[in-house]
């Protein structure tokens, strides 16, 4: 038995607050009549609206270009990394729109975060990831949804030119 969970958050937009349920239709009457003891949920022509988006296909020809546009962030990403140095800690093969890196051992990333701030490059520092107490300070997190491909390359430079002790 599957159920898929999904939300419209990260593709459309966050404020959209827009899910969608997939599964068995014993299921769906079921999560249908627990949804209606809810108070909070997104008003009826915000659904209306998104459904009418759907239904027009809109929604497939936007992630279409978003695939198409992550890919090459995602490459030039990559490129970066190799050309600079830099450690990808953990990768999958497909999708996500960051990369989880490794710094050298003896550099904190939220030292280096603080100083990439004030030249515009923001890092996720990946202590808060870890659940013990002595956690690693060398992980970070980068993304590049929002990233221009022409910016990649510098921001990724600047990043190393701050992991060198």
């Amino acid at each position: 038995r599957v159920i898929y969970v999904g939300s419209f958050s990260k593709s459309l937009f966050p404020g959209l607050r827009l899910g969608y349920l997939v599964g068995s239709k014993p299921f769906i009457r079921e999560a249908r009549a627990l949804r209606s003891t809810v108070l909070r949920h997104p008003p009826g022509h915000i659904q209306r609206t998104a459904a009418y988006f759907l239904s027009l296909g809109h929604y497939d020809a936007l992630i279409r270009r978003m695939g198409t546009e992550f890919h090459a962030r995602r490459l030039a990403m990559e490129e970066a990394f190799a050309h600079n140095g830099l450690t990808v800690a953990g990768q999958g093969a497909f999708g996500g729109s960051s990369f989880w890196m490794r710094a050298p051992t003896n550099v904190d990333t939220e030292q280096v975060a603080e100083r990439l701030r004030s030249k515009g490059v923001l890092i996720e520092p990946g202590r808060p990831f870890f659940t013990q107490q002595d956690a690693p300070k060398n992980y970070y997190r980068l993304a590049y949804s929002s990233l221009p491909v022409r910016k990649i390359a510098e921001g990724v430079a600047l990043i190393a030119s701050e992991m060198r002790p």
